[in-house]
C-alpha cells in the first residue's frame, strides 16, 4: 500500500526502504502501550 501510495511500480522497490521505519515504529507502539497503560491504571 506504502509502496503504491510513492507512486512505486514494483513491491521490491517499497521493500528496499521498509526497514528504516522499524525503530520510529517501535517507539510509537511504546508510547501508545504506555499512554493505554496508564489510562487504564
Amino acid at each position: 500500500m506504502i509502496g503504491k501510495l510513492l507512486g512505486h511500480t514494483q513491491v521490491q522497490t517499497a521493500a528496499r526502504y521498509a526497514h528504516l521505519a522499524n525503530n520510529s515504529v517501535k517507539a510509537s507502539g511504546s508510547r501508545v502501550g504506555d499512554s493505554i497503560g496508564l489510562s487504564i491504571a
